[in-house]
């Protein structure tokens, strides 16, 4: 690559410190340090950070009241370094959307919601940290030249459109440049994940087709996932019906047929929302990457309640996976929440954990009104309907709530709507369990 100004790192401030511990703390550095060289460079994010904690001792200054001090941290044989940065650990402002997206889920957000809710956070760096989908539309030659230099992957990529023109018409003008860009990275060998937001008659067919066989093309790109759009009100977009899914279906099941011929694998995939919506219950999925963005999360959820009656079986009724038991004898009966449309994998799901169990379980499903009834997804429940739907058909005497934890973080201890697990727990009598898995909930139940 050739040096110049393309090649300059974006300006930084320094980076602030939030919280320290372990190492960082005995050395000396406080919150509210910036850190402004570090290994005798300026930092621009985190990243920075975790490439001079590889070295056995971080060396670096930080500005406090004003005046730089230089620290020697020194972290012992597999100790973190203890360093938290301020940004949410980036250490630097999160880059923003800057597209004009027709169907934009932030701008669909109702007012009332948490701040965070109504950020467009479009930011290479989370993409990595995090898997967060990123359009790449704001990336500097500076931005694409770090992400290269650093080898920053995998990454998470919104690829509407192969096409140019249908991709700037679903995302504004800022999108036009997008795919060069995931070309530019793709030859510098990272790893991409694609996925593509469906809007029948916007990016669908032919124009489905081409993004499929773009993105096959590029050996960096590991998958594509497909996902229904979602609307709170239907306009120049509509909402993709059972029809549009099966057709979706129909094209995706052929393009596998080839990929698993061609590479071995599926690689394109539809999101378990597509099969829900025409009334066929969604396979399993070979892209572990995909699996966020709604890909194998249902067949990856019976399965897992097959395995712990597999486990309660072969243990004599003792133990499932991880030691896991059935359920104390206090446990009588259990309702597991859920949107709307994923009932008949959580009434399958239920079947075999009653079977397993030898106590009832059933769905609970709650019609989503914070969104709209056509967001189905439990992670976008408001906490409000969840409890109206407690209190129009109480627990029962023994029985117990289990909730995903996507619906209630235990990082925030609160829903979408500024619901807290208090006040759950209160609407559950205390008999509710918030978990990660089944597996997890189960641990918390015997």
């Amino acid at each position: 690559m050739a040096d110049g100004p393309a090649r300059r790192e974006p300006a930084s401030p320094g980076l602030p410190v939030a919280a320290v511990e372990a190492a960082a703390a005995r050395a000396g550095l406080a919150p509210g340090d910036c850190i402004v060289r570090l290994s005798g460079a300026a930092p621009v994010d985190v990243f920075d950070l975790e490439l001079a904690a590889a070295d056995d001792v971080i060396w670096l200054t930080v500005l406090r009241d004003g005046h730089p001090l230089d620290l020697a941290i020194e972290p012992r044989e597999g100790e973190w370094h203890g360093i938290s940065l301020g940004h949410d650990g980036l250490g630097a402002a999160a880059k923003v959307c800057r597209n004009a997206c027709r169907f934009c889920f932030v701008d669909q957000v109702p007012a009332g919601l948490r701040p965070s809710l109504s950020v467009k956070d479009d930011d290479y760096r989370l993409s990595v940290l995090d898997g967060n989908f990123i359009t790449l539309s704001n990336l500097s030659d500076a931005d694409l030249a770090r992400i290269e230099d650093l080898r920053l992957s995998p990454l998470y990529v919104s690829m509407h459109a192969w096409d140019d023109e249908a991709r700037v018409r679903l995302m504004g003008r800022a999108a036009r440049g997008t795919r060069a860009a995931l070309e530019r990275l793709a030859a510098a060998g990272l790893d991409l994940h694609l996925q593509v937001v469906l809007c029948p008659g916007w990016n669908d067919g032919d124009v489905l087709a081409a993004t499929v066989a773009g993105a096959a093309g590029l050996e960096a790109v590991r998958d594509v996932g497909i996902v229904p759009v979602s609307l709170a009100a239907e306009g120049e977009l509509r909402r993709v019906n059972a029809a549009d899914a099966a057709a979706v279906l129909a094209a995706v099941e052929k393009w596998q047929a080839r990929f698993f011929r061609e590479r071995g694998a599926a690689f394109v995939h539809a999101a378990d929302e597509l099969y829900l919506l025409c009334g066929r219950m969604p396979p399993a999925s070979d892209a572990a990457e995909q699996y966020e963005n709604g890909v194998g999360m249902s067949a990856a959820l019976l399965e897992e309640a097959r395995e712990l009656a597999r486990g309660w079986a072969a243990g004599g009724g003792r133990a499932g996976p991880g030691d896991v038991r059935r359920p104390q004898p206090s446990v009588r009966a259990l309702r597991l929440l859920t949107g709307t449309l994923a009932v008949p994998v959580m009434a399958e799901v239920a079947g075999v954990l009653e079977h397993a169990a030898t106590l009832p379980v059933r769905p609970f499903a709650v019609r989503n009104r914070l969104f709209g009834a056509h967001v189905t997804v439990t992670g976008l429940l408001g906490g409000r309907e969840v409890l109206e739907a407690l209190r129009a058909e109480p627990l029962a005497d023994g029985e117990w709530l289990v909730a995903p934890r996507a619906f209630l973080p235990a990082g925030l201890g609160r829903t979408l709507d500024d619901v807290g697990e208090a006040d759950l727990a209160a609407a559950c009598g205390g008999r509710q369990v918030l978990a990660r898995s089944l597996v997890e909930a189960f641990a918390t139940l015997c």
